[in-house]
């Protein structure tokens, strides 16, 4: 345990006890000799502040006074800091623009936070992001701007799929970041219904003076969590996946999609059933574990599965 982890456990045992603390308790929590038991009394009442008296009598330690003190800054647990250096990572990236200068300031706090937790170089601790796609940053803070004034957007759009330019009147709904991507979730007003556009297709755009439309909640709700991946909308299939036992214990730690099914069968393989829309990304995640998974159903999963499998053989033919 880190010396700044013994003060503040110290400081929420002293607050939370009813009576007075003895040496061997503190030794027993804190998981240190009595002599570190020591040092970090002393570094809490003289570095702090702390109100911390003994018991003569007995010998344990107290607060004389509960309400009169509170250690300086933030405590957050490993998943919290963790998160920290993800959204730090992530500000670095975004910066542009008018969100410049409030970023940088985030940024600042961010890393004095981190640096109270003992991460003194957060560049020490790497994140990388595979096969990141990066949209540009005029782009990115005309989108962000549109969103937050509420306001439509016409955008010309290159299909990854086609490579085909589309113009669009889209009324944005909220940027996701997924999978190193960002990606613009919008009312598209062409298409009359929800769509997403990953913002690195975005090739220009432009911010009009009409309202965004809006769109029910629940609507929302349904749409965003109904089916797998970013593509998302109202499931229309159930993918049923037989997982063989060499990976098994690898997907069983991975959450496909929030109302994925998993059933462990009696040969250490796993049953996977996983609602979608769009298959694109779901076969995506499916051929990386290569033969490793079989498609049982439905057949036009199967049948597509197969079908890109031949075109990747005769590459090889």
């Amino acid at each position: 345990m880190k010396k700044q982890d013994k003060i503040y456990l110290l400081d929420q045992m002293l607050k939370a006890a009813q009576y007075p603390i003895s040496m061997n308790t503190i030794s027993e929590r804190l998981e240190c000799s009595v002599a570190t038991v020591y040092r970090t009394i002393s570094d809490l009442r003289d570095g702090y502040g702390a109100p911390i008296e003994t018991d003569k009598d007995n010998g344990g330690y107290y607060y004389a006074d509960k309400n009169a003190f509170e250690l300086p800054g933030l405590r957050l647990q490993a998943d919290e800091i963790e998160a920290l250096l993800m959204a730090s990572h992530l500000l670095e990236d975004i910066q542009s623009g008018l969100l410049k200068e409030p970023l940088s300031r985030l940024l600042d706090n961010i890393s004095n936070l981190l640096k109270e937790h003992g991460i003194k170089d957060k560049r020490n601790i790497q994140i990388i992001y595979a096969l990141f796609r990066k949209a540009d940053t005029q782009i990115f803070s005309q989108v962000f701007n549109a969103l937050q004034e509420g306001k439509r957007i016409e955008i010309n759009y290159q299909a990854r799929s086609t490579n085909q330019y589309s113009q669009r009147t889209i009324s944005p709904l909220k940027l996701t970041n997924y999978k190193n991507a960002w990606y613009l979730d919008s009312w598209c007003h062409l298409r009359n219904g929800i769509r997403s556009f990953a913002l690195e297709q975005i090739v220009d755009c432009a911010i009009t003076s009409e309202d965004c439309q809006t769109v029910d909640k629940e609507v929302l709700r349904k749409h965003f969590s109904g089916s797998y991946g970013i593509f998302s909308g109202e499931h229309k299939y159930t993918a049923r996946l037989k997982v063989s036992t060499k990976v098994a214990s690898w997907v069983a730690k991975e959450q496909w999609h929030s109302k994925q099914n998993i059933t462990e069968l009696k040969d250490g393989s796993l049953f996977l059933e996983v609602p979608y829309n769009n298959d694109i990304e779901l076969i995506m995640d499916i051929l990386r574990y290569g033969e490793n998974i079989t498609v049982l159903s439905p057949d036009c999963l199967k049948k597509r599965v197969k079908s890109i499998l031949n075109q990747m053989l005769t590459n090889y033919s």
